[in-house]
């Protein structure tokens, strides 16, 4: 059997917003899936609205803050709070293989479209549940009926405690953290559950918490915790190896490197001229090394600042020592290395125009390269649906649409 993708003949329901959700079904469409996002008629999701702009000469507008999350997907516009919009849905249940829904805590238990509910329609749907703190009731905690957003998120499981200066405030690093780690957590778990099923032939319900998966990203914290007894907290200093962290060089701009063992020091001395060093009783480890810090510092930094940022990541990259420029989003556009990897995606939007995305960051050898079709217009292919999955004829979708319904 030949295949495109590795997900063709997948049939996804999407009941999602914001990013977690969202983030999630767009790698399982690049990959082949058939996703189908269910939106509110005449509203559609939160984020069909989010910055940034473009505008076209008639004054149609392209919203970023949704292309970014929605490619390669299908729109379907039905009113859930209807029996009747329900009573679609739940047809639709009957002919997919997976559901992934984040919407606000109790919201799909209001509606009546519990997992409970819908594996009774199909004992094989995979129903994958993102939200902030998890729900699967042995499991529930004291935190489970709350909302909540990626800062929040990141905050209670610890990574802001992480990130700033040592004498500074919290900083919130990369906004939507917890949301894309989510997402691809809870991909991995779908395609676990779509392997499982079919050697059991049946479905399972996934819970997926922002907070349970952040607090995996913190693991190397724990482990310090539990073995050493010490909180790691901000600082750009490292804690247990030196050099670690960021450096500013002569031009102005930034470098960040580890030295993460001995082998690598030998390296690093070798390469700002400083062999004596190697043997040095004040660093012969990663801890003698932070603890004389004082000492290290001036050479390190005096070393740095002689130079440019391309000359530091050079002469150290020649000697084997892993560095890299702190790079903005502009270079990254433009980084010849990301263009060979083909790791840009330049969809053409219609409004728009030719757009980059970042794309799914891996590479296989048995398929097609993915995917580019822009995100869907509201509704965009509500009536192909329900004609191709439902058999629906015209009258019944125009009825429907009379209604209100779709």
């Amino acid at each position: 059997m030949k295949l495109d993708y590795p997900l063709e003949g997948v049939k996804v329901l999407a009941l999602e917003q914001y990013i977690a959700g969202p983030d999630c079904t767009m790698w399982l469409a690049d990959n082949g899936a058939e996703v189908i996002k269910i939106e509110r008629p005449k509203v559609g999701e939160p984020r069909r609205n989010y910055l940034p702009i473009v505008e076209d000469e008639a004054g149609n507008k392209a919203y970023g803050g949704f292309k970014i999350y929605n490619r390669n997907k299908k729109s379907v516009t039905l009113d859930l709070q209807k029996e009747e919009g329900r009573e679609i849905y739940r047809e639709l249940i009957g002919r997919a293989d997976v559901v992934v829904e984040n919407l606000g805590p109790g919201t799909i238990k209001k509606l009546g479209l519990e997992y409970e509910t819908l594996e009774k329609i199909n004992p094989r749907l995979i129903y994958a549940a993102i939200s902030g703190f998890g729900r699967l009731e042995e499991y529930r905690g004291v935190y489970s009926d709350r909302p909540a957003f990626d800062p929040v998120i990141q905050a209670m499981a610890g990574i802001l405690d992480h990130i700033g200066e040592e004498d500074g405030p919290p900083l919130w690093g990369l906004p939507g953290m917890a949301d894309l780690f989510t997402s691809v957590v809870t991909g991995y778990a779908i395609l676990l559950a779509l392997f499982m099923r079919e050697k059991t032939g049946r479905g399972q319900f996934i819970d997926s918490s922002m907070y349970d998966s952040l607090v995996s990203l913190n693991a190397m914290g724990i482990m310090i915790y539990s073995f050493a007894g010490l909180v790691v907290r901000r600082g750009t200093a490292g804690k247990f190896q030196y050099p670690m962290g960021t450096f500013q060089v002569g031009d102005g701009s930034y470098v960040a490197l580890l030295v993460a063992n001995e082998f690598i020091w030998e390296r690093f001395c070798r390469a700002i001229g400083r062999e004596d060093l190697i043997k040095d009783p004040r660093t012969e480890n990663g801890l003698l090394r932070v603890q004389n810090r004082d000492f290290l510092d001036p050479v390190v930094h005096e070393w740095m600042q002689a130079r440019t940022n391309d000359q530091v990541v050079h002469e150290l990259i020649k000697e084997g020592v892993p560095v890299g420029p702190v790079q903005s989003t502009e270079d990254l556009v433009n980084c010849p290395h990301l263009k060979a990897r083909k790791m840009l995606l330049e969809i053409d939007d219609p409004i728009a125009g030719k757009r980059i995305f970042a794309k799914t960051p891996f590479r296989m050898t048995g398929v097609k390269e993915p995917p580019a079709k822009t995100a869907p217009d509201l509704g965009e292919h509500t009536d192909a649906i329900l004609r191709d999955w439902l058999k629906y004829d015209e009258s019944k979708i125009s009825g429907l649409r009379r209604n209100g319904i779709v």
